[in-house]
């Protein structure tokens, strides 16, 4: 007897694929994550990932399905009870070719060993986002953000001793794509230059508007006309800004960070919720020196490059809810990994 209702067989007893090009592409993102994370179906990877997919992410690049396959056992060992809990799922196109920006929150507990340190028994609750690329009914292409300086904070270990060992371990093929990454933003003469199927709708124009000021401008009126009063910024589950004066703070304290930063946005796709609401997701990425302290590492004058996804809740026209992750641990080891 199939125990999974997702599952049937045909009359041939073979079992058909639990998503198809029939499916919306929220039940196939939220449904291929339930069976591999919560079902433990690991392996179904190789199916729902194409073989040569990359994983893009600022603590490393993953390349194809049967390392990914490896790297979550890896990770089910270090915190075998992990879920990732959809928040939300924002795309465009279709399962056959399509988008997806998927927001998840995972508790887990530290039961073994993992790449930041020995287990040490504690419960944690993370956030990441997954940008995933949907060529024929698989996914071809991911960016991956997490949120793992939250993680090494949760299981009590010293985040600049986990910095340093993150660089330490920088490997080429991932200093290479940094290089490449950083030059790519640098070049850029306008946040929109690169061409794409979104370019100049509404919601690119908005995510133009918006994180340019944030990173770059710092422009309090423009910024107030597009944050709601009672706005919310959702950093990490462990970092909350509410109101717009907190969120606005956040973002000027970064932009000391970098004051000479550009910004390329990447991808944007929304969707429509009520009658007058927006929801907007937007793959965006930041270069520039570090001019200022953050997260203890001091002032270096060095590159760095930030990947991120920010997804906002947006009602009449006004973003009343934002979400945005990119790894602040990766980030320092970019820092400590040129400074010494």
């Amino acid at each position: 007897m199939n125990e999974n209702p997702r599952h049937s067989a045909s009359t041939t007893g073979q079992e058909q694929p639990a998503y198809g090009a029939d499916c919306s592409v929220t039940d196939y993102i939220l449904g291929i994550t339930f069976e591999i994370w919560e079902e433990g179906r690991v392996d179904k990877i190789l199916e729902y990932y194409s073989e040569d997919c990359p994983v893009y992410g600022l603590d490393g690049i993953t390349r194809g399905a049967a390392q990914m396959v490896e790297q979550t056992h890896a990770t089910l060992k270090a915190f075998p009870d992990r879920l990732l809990l959809g928040d939300d799922v924002i795309w465009t196109g279709t399962v056959s070719n399509g988008f997806s920006s998927h927001r998840v929150l995972s508790p887990m507990t530290n039961l073994g060993d993992s790449a930041f340190g020995p287990a040490t028994g504690r419960s944690v609750r993370v956030m990441n986002m997954a940008d995933c690329e949907i060529t024929d009914s698989q996914i071809s292409r991911e960016w991956l953000v997490r949120d793992n300086l939250a993680l090494v904070r949760q299981l009590g270990f010293d985040p600049m001793k986990s910095a340093r060992a993150l660089a330490a371990g920088l490997n080429s093929e991932l200093s290479e794509w940094l290089r490449q990454e950083y030059k790519r933003v640098i070049g850029s003469h306008s946040a929109l230059d690169i061409p794409a199927p979104w370019h100049g709708s509404d919601d690119a124009e908005m995510a133009h508007r918006v994180l340019t000021n944030c990173w770059l401008e710092g422009n309090r009126r423009q910024l107030e006309s597009v944050y709601a009063p009672y706005s919310v910024l959702h950093r990490a589950p462990l970092r909350i800004y509410s109101g717009r004066d907190e969120l606005l703070a956040h973002y000027d304290a970064w932009r000391r960070v970098m004051p000479d930063a550009k910004i390329s946005i990447d991808h944007v796709c929304g969707q429509p919720f009520g009658a007058d609401g927006r929801h907007i997701a937007v793959r965006w990425g930041v270069a520039g020196t570090q001019q200022d302290a953050f997260s203890g590492c001091e002032a270096s004058g060095q590159p760095l490059f930030i990947l991120g996804v920010t997804h906002w809740r947006v009602l009449a026209g006004r973003i009343i809810s934002e979400w945005t992750v990119f790894d602040e641990l990766a980030l320092m080891a970019q820092s400590l990994s040129r400074n010494g």
